[in-house]
């Protein structure tokens, strides 16, 4: 153990050195061989099980900071293995800038939960670590996972995993992830880095609980703007040859955001049992106070020293095109709680299926925008009712409501409700209403540089939206549809006044999903589509039609020492108009692209060896088959034929 944990406190000490400078990649498997074999070398690895099974305990699973309750498994199948690009998982797709770690846009439409104050910059959200998304592990013994990939075109992903435990009072863990690919085309590369650190106190006691978060995004992106031909329809001897629209442009991100959150714990006593001979004194906690403090830098930075100016029209001045949006952020937040329990006995307690909470915040910006500073603030308040997870009530319920009073954000609005029933066998029922206006994104209203200058005061976005979900994880079926009813759709703002759609947009955004398989055999299918009412244009950015198929068999062999699973995944995209991307705002727009279906097919290899997974993958075979390829989005390639490696490992203590 004294090993291990010198390891890791020098792994981090190393991790926040590297991140100002150039991180090799090499390095970090340097540290982490150093590592591996500091855990071999203290650990016993247990016998893994292979079968997804709910946990008896909170022992051994992670959590999410917006849904601390809703404890998961630590996953051990090889079941989506190869699905190592955020744009291409077990859900939602995107649509990428043509390269690994990417700007990247949703395939279907998908409104945001979050209000409050946006930059606009948010082509990179999908790669970024956020407090909501982090993952938080609860487990009684130390747990590491490395993963990586390695692809052609010098195409590199690596991620890593620690958390730890001391006594049930100290939890702490890392999660840092590192993408660098070349591209495929020329002014294509990507090098995106984050990590989240984060450490939890418990006091002996259980009134007290501190927590502290350090989150670290970092993306700088070249920019080609896409090419500047149609590279399927021509001859080129190689696609590094292709010309490209602009050749010296970058996009530089960087975000610095840390969290430190204390929490006082009130309720009843009760004597909790540790054997049968001892019994202590412990909290059954009612009621929660807690306080949060944010500080948050975000550096946004595009450069192009060699511009076009066709490319640029009026965002063009004289030898150069930059463009600058930094901000900082203070943030101050105070929440309470209350969950009902009861007492059942003098040494047992039971949740009841009531939660209810609130919470009031404060927030100071100071902001730069090129050659333009300016200060502004945000206050808000908001609150929830909902079940509590922990009493394992068949019902279940959430409303919440968050508004701003005062500020930048002045009457911003969610209003979010769901309600629900476990059918256990039969399945879950939900059904949700959801309501909210929001300040359009700050470039869409202020924006200042040499050339282009604009300041409005755009109308707030309002959407309404009503949907229903079923879903049967036992049966492996999911269906749901999602009704909009948008109005101030926020569209494009690269232009001298943005451009929005000031009508209302109605449409409809289906799903059906099946997850089976018969002795061995598994066809999964996923199809999402559009039903937009005539003229609407929410089809100018999103697909009409996008299905996802993947037929596969797996198989465990050698006493069940070895699992596997080979097949294909199948992606067809019909796209009214495939969007486009600006690199200098960072938006996406709609493109003069003509209907088309774009297919892809992949092949896959899955293998499982104790604790060690491992995938082979071609991409895109269809290219390599002598058939045309596809755009990503509009002007910008997707890769042809590629082959992948990759493996995950994971070690416990």
């Amino acid at each position: 153990m004294k090993g291990l944990r010198f390891t890791v406190c020098g792994l981090t000490v190393s991790l926040f050195r590297q991140l100002d400078s150039k991180l090799s990649l090499s390095f970090l498997l340097a540290v982490f061989s150093i590592f591996n074999v500091a855990v071999s070398s203290a650990a016993i690895l247990p016998k893994d099980s292979t079968k997804p099974k709910k946990p008896s305990t909170l022992n051994d699973t992670w959590y999410l900071n917006s849904n601390p309750e809703n404890r998961h498994i630590i996953d051990t199948t090889i079941f989506g293995l190869q699905y190592y690009n955020p744009t291409q998982g077990d859900g939602m797709e995107y649509a990428n800038a043509g390269n690994f770690g990417s700007a990247a846009f949703p395939v279907m439409f998908q409104p945001s939960r979050k209000i409050g104050f946006n930059s606009g910059y948010n082509q990179f959200d999908l790669y970024r670590y956020q407090k909501d998304s982090v993952k938080y592990y609860q487990v009684i013994r130390p747990y590491t996972e490395l993963a990586m990939m390695i692809g052609l075109k010098n195409e590199q992903y690596f991620q890593g995993r620690f958390a730890n435990q001391h006594k049930g009072i100290i939890y702490y863990g890392v999660d840092f992830t590192r993408i660098f690919s070349k591209g495929t085309y020329p002014n294509q590369r990507t090098n995106d880095n984050g990590f989240n650190l984060y450490g939890i106190y418990n006091s002996k006691n259980k009134h007290w609980n501190v927590q502290a978060d350090l989150i670290f995004n970092s993306f700088k992106v070249e920019e080609n703007g896409g090419v500047a031909i149609d590279v399927f329809d021509s001859s080129l001897f190689q696609k590094s040859l292709a010309p490209i629209r602009l050749d010296k442009a970058e996009n530089n991100y960087r975000q610095i955001d840390f969290y430190l959150k204390g929490t006082y714990n009130a309720g009843k006593k009760y004597k909790q049992v540790m054997n049968d001979s001892v019994q202590h004194e412990a909290l059954m906690p009612l009621f929660k106070i807690s306080y949060q403090f944010n500080v948050e830098k975000s550096k946004n930075k595009y450069r192009d020293f060699d511009p076009d100016s066709n490319y640029y029209n009026n965002f063009y001045s004289n030898d150069s095109v930059f463009n600058d949006l930094n901000y900082l952020k203070f943030g101050n937040a105070v929440m309470l709680e209350y969950k009902w329990r009861k007492l059942t006995s003098d040494t047992s307690y039971e949740d009841k299926n009531f939660a209810v909470s609130a919470e009031a915040g404060y927030d100071y910006y100071m902001m730069e925008q090129n050659t333009r500073k300016s200060r502004f603030d945000n206050l808000y308040v908001g609150g929830t009712v909902r079940n509590n997870s922990f009493s394992h009530s068949k019902v279940l319920y959430n409303a919440s409501v968050k508004y701003f009073p005062y500020g930048y954000n002045q009457h911003d609005l969610i209003v979010n409700g769901n309600a629900g029933y476990d059918f256990q066998k039969w399945g879950i029922i939900t059904a949700h209403a959801d309501y909210q206006l929001n300040e359009v994104p700050y470039i869409y209203q202020d924006y200042q540089s040499d050339s282009v200058n604009w300041n409005y005061q755009l109308p707030k976005t309002r959407t309404l939206s009503l949907g229903a979900k079923y879903q049967n994880p036992k049966w492996g079926i999911l269906a749901e549809a999602h009704y909009y009813n948008l109005y101030n759709l926020p569209v494009y703002p690269g232009v001298p006044s943005p451009f929005l759609n000031l009508g209302k947009s109605n449409f409809v955004v289906a799903h059906i999903a099946n997850r089976n398989g018969i002795k061995g055999v598994h066809l999964n299918n996923d199809i999402w589509v559009t039903i937009p009412p005539k003229g609407s244009n929410i089809t100018d950015y999103y697909a009409l039609l996008y299905t996802k198929h993947s037929l596969f068999y797996e198989m465990r062999l050698f006493k069940k020492a070895l699992w596997f699973a080979t097949g294909f995944d199948l992606r067809i995209r019909y796209y009214n108009n495939p969007p486009g991307y600006d690199p200098l705002l960072g938006n996406f727009y709609p493109s003069p692209d003509k209907k088309k279906i774009v297919p892809q097919l992949d092949w896959f290899l899955n293998l499982k060896i104790k604790t060690v997974r491992v995938f082979l993958k071609v991409d895109n075979i269809l290219s390599g088959a002598g058939l045309k390829g596809y755009y990503s989005l509009y002007g910008y390639p997707a890769p042809d034929v590629s082959f992948k490696f990759g493996l995950r490992w994971r070690f416990f203590e």
